[in-house]
């Protein structure tokens, strides 16, 4: 059973492996993750710690130091999330005028709440390593779709995510390795091998030609049984098997039918969703590219696979997350001033706020399958 809670990694010196276009990330302190209106649990020592310290730093604050909310039901090792403030919706710490947050600026990055420090990172702990992907809801993380780097991988030790940093996410180490068909595992290197696959198939041609190349790969290696070649070769071989080209090249998922059914029970967003194209618009090499980048980016350190019992419900996934970028888009008003960067920045912005924010990954595992 995998456990969902989120937890600090404690392996020794474990492997860090991201996608190439992520691993020079930086914080950019452009505050979005400060001005959502999420709730942002602080643990208890970090809370004892600040209003012994907020104190001696009184002139240099945006607000005063009572920037403490008392929860009903706070989670494991909380008593308070950060207040807002009424008249913004930020945080009580965020400095608009200097464009920072006062914590981090007067303590240190270590002083924050683990939800400040960890955000966009998106982890999963695994055996030996942690995978680590980032949250495009953050204006920084979208901002690397769009670099020039064509030829993309994955890369081992990356400069912006420390061995040592205390990682936090799904923590996978002492479960199952995730499903290839109901009843049999894929197995860790089986894992390592199709994601490396899939970010190869996705490096070069359209995003469409690399969903398609993933899709027949989980198709050829579903078959595979015990006597035949381990099952990390047996995953190469099929990045290389015939290719099941699909006869309709239209949006696979209607995201309006997927995504409000995995909200969490008893909420609601509020949002509407419109209608997706009947089919994907024309993309020039510069978008594609970005879309290519950006479904790797929600392959890797991917929830769903772990949370499915079928690599076909990755396969789903992935179209999903492309067809939720394409309904958004599809969505924004003409603006002849915006530029087309602009547009599908913001189209995959609010795609990963609904996929990484808004939606639970059981249900919207459990939706794909």
């Amino acid at each position: 059973m995998v456990t969902l809670e989120a937890k600090q990694a404690r392996p020794a010196d474990p492997v860090v492996r991201c996608l190439s276009f992520h691993s020079a990330y930086g914080c950019q302190n452009t505050g979005v993750c400060c001005s959502s209106g999420w709730d942002i649990a602080v643990e208890r020592s970090i809370e004892l710690d600040l209003t012994k310290r907020l104190s001696t730093r009184t002139a240099r604050l945006p607000r005063d130091v009572d920037g403490f909310r008392r929860m009903d039901n706070p989670p494991v090792g909380c008593n308070s999330v950060l207040r807002t403030d009424p008249g913004s919706g930020g945080c009580w710490f965020r400095d608009n005028e200097a464009g920072r947050c006062a914590i981090h600026r007067e303590f240190g990055e270590a002083a924050l709440p683990s939800a400040c420090r960890h955000f966009p990172r998106v982890c999963i702990l695994e055996p030996e390593q942690v995978s680590v992907s980032l949250t495009h809801y953050c204006p920084t993380a979208a901002g690397l779709l769009f670099s020039s780097e064509s030829d993309f991988s994955l890369v081992d030790s990356p400069r912006a995510f420390p061995s040592n940093w205390p990682f936090e996410g799904l923590d996978a180490r002492t479960s199952y390795s995730p499903f290839l068909r109901p009843g049999v595992l894929l197995g860790f290197d089986g894992l390592r091998r199709f994601e490396d696959g899939a970010v190869k198939a996705l490096s070069k041609g359209t995003v469409l030609e690399g969903l398609a190349r993933i899709d027949s790969a989980i198709e050829n290696v579903r078959s595979w049984t015990a006597p035949d070649a381990p099952m990390s070769e047996s995953v190469d071989r099929a990045f290389d098997g015939p290719l099941v080209v699909r006869s309709n090249a239209a949006i696979s998922f209607d995201p309006r039918m997927i995504l409000p059914a995995s909200l969490p029970a008893g909420t609601n967003q509020g949002l509407d969703l419109a209608e997706a194209p009947e089919a994907p618009p024309s993309l020039r090499p510069e978008i594609d590219l970005a879309l290519r980048k950006y479904v790797a980016s929600r392959l890797v350190g991917c929830w769903i696979t772990f949370m499915a019992d079928d690599l076909r419900t990755t396969g789903r996934y992935l179209r999903l997350c492309l067809d939720t970028v394409l309904m958004f888009e599809h969505a924004r008003p003409a603006d002849e001033a915006e530029s087309q960067v602009v547009r599908w920045k913001e189209s995959i912005r609010s795609a990963d706020l609904w996929l990484m924010h808004h939606c639970d990954p059981e249900l919207l595992a459990a939706n794909l399958r």
